[in-house]
């Protein structure tokens, strides 16, 4: 089954590469410089999504140790994006349009995390499992927020797993 949620092109730098300090740290700044609430959040999807499509790359490339520390970092944040959503929320953002897409996020990462289990060292399958755990909380909260906002349900197929 195929989330319909497009990945963002992950980039040519990859934690693997002599260049990803310079990009997380870039990365980090644009989040320290952000002064837009709802900016914030999507900068955390955008980076979520980003890393699971490198963590899947670098499985693909036999990199196991660097792949399971991106998905982590992939799946953390995806779940500041969801806190960040709810705070917004909280604080009276409409945050319509970026729950249904964090919702997608969150399915989309479950599917990557499947097809990452199907590559994955047998040593690796019991954390990267546990990782599921963010994307299956992520959609959780957005589901909730998408009903009590009287808004259409992004519906899950993950549901009889």
């Amino acid at each position: 089954m195929r989330i319909d949620y497009p990945l963002p092109y992950p980039g040519r730098v990859f934690p693997d590469g002599p260049l990803w300090p310079l990009k997380a740290l870039r990365d980090k700044l644009w989040l320290m410089l952000n002064t837009n609430p709802t900016r914030e959040a999507e900068l955390n999807l955008l980076f979520a999504d980003k890393r699971i499509a490198m963590s899947k790359a670098l499985f693909e490339r036999d990199k196991a140790e660097i792949a399971f520390s991106t998905l982590t970092k992939s799946e953390k944040y995806l779940e500041e994006a969801c806190e960040l959503e709810e705070q917004n929320r909280r604080n009276g953002i409409d945050t319509s349009e970026f729950l249904t897409n964090l919702s997608k996020a969150s399915l989309k990462h479950r599917e990557m995390v499947n097809e990452i289990l199907k590559i994955a060292p047998e040593d690796a399958k019991p954390e990267i499992i546990k990782m599921q755990d963010y994307s299956k909380s992520v959609y959780n909260k957005t589901r909730d927020a998408l009903q009590e906002k009287g808004l259409p349900i992004v519906e899950n197929p993950f549901e009889s797993e």
